[in-house]
């Protein structure tokens, strides 16, 4: 009898499934300058930096330095091309010195989103270098998603037109000199084929990683979207699709936040979903993530990491939701009302930036 209770006892120290509480958290707004619509988040160092469009005295972007003390420090903007003045600085990346960002504004007969690169410093701000209309536009022009920066250097994510034909190609610019190029697609896994379609949503670097996240489309009985991602390590590298695991019928990857090891965000039939990305390019989903509805037609879930433990903001009819495993269990705590943009995570301090147009903000909550 003692040897049973003490295998018992043995078998009772596994590490349990996760289960789910809930508990508050406090958040804070963070008051940025020139009234900025925050847009998109980037740990730089010490400190996060915040891009998005100001509407203090006409249209223009912004870009803001948040420390942790709560001191925020505005940063120069040069634009040098007419939509670059007006655009909302929809993504960043960074190394803590070096800043990228991509900027976007409507405009044109059709309203298409005239996109504007941007480079400079954490100290001097940014300053928008100009490309050729057919860089990113042209009749077989997709969209942009992303800028990020590998150890190799920056790339931007986006969409363009296949050659053959059969839709929009996933497709990566780099960066020579100050003239982004887009890489050939033709032949890779970005490229569309007669029985997959690509649809790619985000990108995301790791190291020498370039990570894309979205979904392929195929119609092997009707029409099934399944979350995916692209990986290629270092410029000459190969490009390798990614199908993740227990897909659904519907669903896509959105958000993509690495630590030792890399969290992808999503949603799979109308809820939150979450895969942990082994080094080894194998995915597994987070079985245990409380179910959490999720507006699959929004910005989409946010994967964070938080002190090596994943979580994921997401939002759902005007309500933002945190979801956050630690040894023993997934925490949901209520977030700021609103849908939510971006999210970092610097130290064990959580800045998301929540709300829709004109009304969203930056907040931060300690965990």
């Amino acid at each position: 009898m003692a040897l049973v209770a003490l295998l018992v006892s043995t078998a009772c120290t596994v590490t349990p499934e996760p289960t789910a509480v809930s508990r508050t958290l406090e958040w804070s707004a963070v008051a940025l300058p020139d009234g900025l619509n925050p847009s998109s988040l980037a740990v730089a160092g010490d400190t996060v930096l915040v891009g998005g469009r100001s509407t203090t005295g006409g249209e223009h972007p912004g870009l803001a330095n948040v420390a942790a003390d709560g001191t925020v420090t505005p940063l120069a903007l040069k634009p040098n091309s007419p939509y670059a003045k007006i655009a909302d600085l929809a993504s960043l990346a960074t190394d803590g010195s070096a800043v990228y960002a991509l900027g976007r504004a409507h405009g044109g007969a059709h309203s298409n989103f005239r996109w504007t690169t941007w480079h400079g410093s954490t100290t001097d701000g940014l300053v928008e270098y100009p490309q050729s209309f057919y860089t990113f536009g042209g009749w077989g022009a997709g969209g942009l998603l992303d800028v990020v920066l590998t150890s190799d250097g920056p790339a931007i994510a986006g969409s363009w037109s296949s050659p053959d034909g059969t839709g929009l190609d996933t497709a990566v610019w780099l960066l020579d000199g100050r003239l982004w190029k887009r890489q050939k697609s033709t032949g890779s896994a970005l490229a569309n084929t007669r029985e997959v379609q690509v649809a790619p949503r985000a990108a995301a670097a790791h190291g020498s990683t370039l990570i894309i996240s979205g979904s392929v489309i195929t119609f092997p009985d009707g029409v099934q979207q399944s979350a995916a991602l692209w990986t290629r390590s270092g410029p000459d590298g190969t490009w390798q699709l990614v199908r993740l695991p227990d897909p659904g019928h519907t669903s896509e990857a959105l958000s993509v936040a690495c630590a030792e090891a890399c969290w992808v965000a999503g949603h799979v039939d109308g809820q939150v979903a979450l895969w942990r990305l082994a080094d080894d390019g194998t995915a597994t989903r987070e079985a245990a993530l409380p179910g959490q509805p999720v507006d699959v037609n929004g910005p989409g879930p946010r994967a964070i990491v938080v002190q090596g433990r994943p979580g994921v903001l997401s939002s759902t009819s005007g309500k933002t939701t945190l979801q956050l495993r630690d040894e023993r269990a997934w925490t949901t705590i209520a977030a700021p009302d609103g849908t939510v943009q971006d999210a970092t995570v610097l130290g064990n301090r959580l800045y998301a930036a929540i709300g829709d147009g004109a009304g969203t903000r930056l907040w931060v909550a300690a965990l």
